[in-house]
């Protein structure tokens, strides 16, 4: 629990040292591999229920009939995920058991976060994948600390901030090792980040953030209202002189279809020459065919230019899985899905750059949030974390994104329905933002991107390249023997 209070938006980086150092103490303690793996377990079920608890929020959401659910979901979702920091533990133990030269006083956390970093690259990845709330997170506060996940991503920068949260339980050497590299991995980040560029000549968006509570979106009597305040916020002063208007996720408060005539009421956001570019659901001819969790480009004159459908779709919460196998789970459950995309795009339209969109939840994952071919100029990100309040996990999920920027190198459009809707520079920097629950617009020119990052090329393989440097580092540096 203490290491928790070390993510976003607390930052308490003492009590990450604290918690990492009790996981470490924990297992150093272990004498078998079984209990090794079953005290790392009681540890992950107190670090993801605190972690994860906003997830109790979007159950309240009126009418919230699963409400009595709440606090069993998040308590089984941390039951599950304590699998993973078990997994590191039972591993790294039955070596250091096998190999007793492994259990010297640096190589053991040498062992135990190379453990780790796999134990977290599976669980964003096994079973559609939920890598929330990776450790490398909890440098967020300093966007220095953030640039070496353009070379081995956030999963390698958690392999790093393993070892510097645990160097206490190494002795003070180990400590004064880990302060020096905080500090050098500092300045060269921002020396690499150098100051902020704003570009005149680029593109001019507007951010539109029409801070619509959760119980009110999908009132068949509120939807005349939501529509007005969001064109009369896209519409505001400036309008003519924007490339395009970005609305937040499902922001249309009613479903289009082909030839739909809410095609033209959207189309009085779209400046001239421009796009409102809407998160909305879609359907084709016939609705009985599915409905999806898509991005239009619309133009002025309601013509639909670019349409992305949704890949990455949330478990149970976007979608029932094999919901067309065995229909009644879908009412078992009691809600519908949405239907999965077909694949990663990047979106070209005349007088905007490259973009990929990403919708909500799709931002979490390193790697995998651009689309194939040509590498794009910016990333789109759409969301609604309106089902969570002012919890933290829309502060997390900011900070996903922000890691999404540092990996590829490219700066990042966001709106969000209740916030926090920004604009992200290539560099991770949050350059202009409205907060949770803020009514408002941003308007800002598109940050340049900078030239493709190590990780943007290889992707998870750097990572690779890094955790076998540190296995043959732990595999050789055996110590001496006494003559």
């Amino acid at each position: 629990m203490l290491a928790a209070l070390a993510m976003p938006p607390l930052f308490w980086l003492p009590f990450g040292v604290l918690g990492i150092m009790g996981l470490v103490w924990l297992w150093d303690t272990a004498p078998t591999a079984r209990i090794a793996g079953l005290r790392a377990w009681a540890w992950g079920l107190g670090h993801f229920t605190v972690g994860s608890y906003w997830i109790v929020e979007a159950f309240f959401v009126p009418p919230a009939d699963f409400a009595p659910l709440a606090v069993p979901a998040v308590l089984g979702l941390a039951i599950v995920l304590g699998i993973f920091p078990a997994a590191a533990a039972w591993t790294a133990k039955k070596l250091a058991l096998r190999w007793p030269y492994l259990a010297g006083h640096y190589r053991r956390l040498v062992l135990l976060a190379i453990a780790w970093t796999a134990a977290e690259w599976v669980r964003g990845h096994i079973f559609t994948g939920y890598p929330w709330n990776p450790l490398g997170h909890v440098w967020a506060f300093a966007t220095p600390l953030l640039q070496s996940a353009s070379l081995v991503g956030v999963y390698g920068l958690g392999t790093l901030s393993f070892m510097i949260l645990a160097a206490p339980a190494a002795g003070w050497r180990a400590s004064v090792a880990a302060l020096l590299a905080v500090g050098v991995a500092g300045g060269a980040g921002r020396a690499v980040m150098g100051a902020v560029d704003a570009p005149t000549t680029a593109p001019l968006i507007r951010i539109v953030q029409p801070n619509i509570p959760q119980a009110e979106k999908w009132r068949p009597e509120s939807r005349a209202a939501q529509l007005k305040k969001l064109i009369d916020l896209s519409r505001r002063d400036g309008f003519d002189k924007l490339a395009a208007v970005v609305w937040p996720e499902t922001a249309s408060p009613f479903i289009i279809q082909p030839d739909s005539p809410g095609l033209a009421m959207l189309a009085v956001a779209a400046p001239r020459g421009g796009y409102l570019l809407t998160g909305t659901a879609r359907a084709g001819d016939n609705i009985q065919d599915g409905v999806w969790n898509s991005l239009l480009a619309i133009d002025p004159e309601g013509v639909v230019k670019a349409t992305y459908d949704k890949v990455h779709l949330v478990p149970f919460g976007e979608y029932i899985p094999f919901h067309k196998e065995w229909p009644p789970l879908t009412g078992l459950i009691g809600r519908g899905s949405f239907e999965k995309g077909e694949a990663f795009a990047t979106l070209s339209l005349p007088g905007l750059p490259p973009f990929s969109p990403l919708i909500c939840y799709e931002a979490i994952f390193p790697g995998a949030v651009t689309g194939p071919g040509a590498r794009p100029a910016w990333l789109l990100n759409i969301t609604n974390d309106a089902w969570f309040g002012t919890s933290s996990g829309p502060y997390q999920h900011l900070t996903s994104a922000r890691l999404r920027t540092v990996e590829e190198g490219l700066p990042m459009i966001r709106a969000a329905n209740t916030g926090v809707s920004a604009v992200i520079d290539a560099f991770g920097r949050v350059i202009a933002s409205l907060d949770m629950e803020q009514t408002g617009v941003i308007d800002h020119v598109l940050p340049p991107a900078r030239a493709e990052t190590l990780y943007a090329r290889w992707h998870d393989w750097t990572l690779l390249a890094f955790l076998t440097i540190l296995v043959l580092f732990v595999a050789v540096a055996r110590p001496q023997r006494q003559r």
